[in-house]
């Protein structure tokens, strides 16, 4: 099944929208700052965990569309000295300022690489070749998804949805048969219940 992706009139107009969720002083932004810190970094320590042994071994990672950078603070708890996040808004000195349809970083650079975004990116296979592009060989990948099956609304009904995703499934086929699938399930995480995890690891 194809993924379904939002029309807008520009790449212009799509990163505009993006940026207007949690540009620097909106509410969201602040929030996030403020009352959100604690309570999202509780719930990526908890996402983490399970895979502490792994990640022990791993120098650095990349988290896409950190936002202010919740998951790059935990990771860095965790022992991932080079952990850094990018955002379209840049929070220093956690998240970097870019794009992840075209990430600034060389070829093979990442141990991990993470994001909850996927819903937001409007060119999806554009968004994995960037991923796979920057991964090292056996780096994994961690990917927590929005899926609505057939007919059903985005499950967040978030309004700056750029695609709309009906089966794990289709972003497993983008990586196509250089990465294995380790776990493809709900998440089961009360801070957000609607997510899928999909971790991979690419393949040397």
């Amino acid at each position: 099944m194809a993924i379904e992706t939002r029309q807008y009139a520009s790449y212009e107009d799509y990163v505009r929208h993006q940026k207007s969720k949690a540009d620097h002083g909106t509410p969201l932004y602040t929030k996030l700052l403020t009352d959100l810190w604690e309570p999202d970094c509780a719930g990526f320590r908890e996402n983490f965990r399970p895979y502490k042994d792994w990640l022990a071994n791993c120098g650095n990672a990349l988290c896409l569309g950190a936002r202010t950078g919740q998951e790059v603070h935990v990771l860095r708890e965790m022992g991932v000295a080079g952990a850094i996040g990018i955002d379209l808004v840049a929070t220093p000195p956690l998240v970097l300022e870019g794009d992840v349809h075209q990430l600034q970083f060389a070829d093979a650079s990442f141990d991990f690489v993470f994001s909850n975004i996927f819903d937001h990116v409007l060119y999806p296979a554009r968004f994995v070749a960037e991923i796979q592009r920057v991964s090292k060989p056996g780096a994994h990948i961690l990917l927590h998804l929005s899926v609505a099956p057939a007919g059903q609304p985005h499950p967040d009904n978030d309004q700056w949805a750029a695609n709309t995703l009906r089966d794990s499934a289709d972003v497993v086929a983008l990586f196509g048969a250089g990465y294995e699938v380790i776990e493809d399930r709900l998440l089961g995480q009360p801070n957000w219940p609607t997510y899928w995890t999909l971790l991979l690891r690419k393949k040397a």
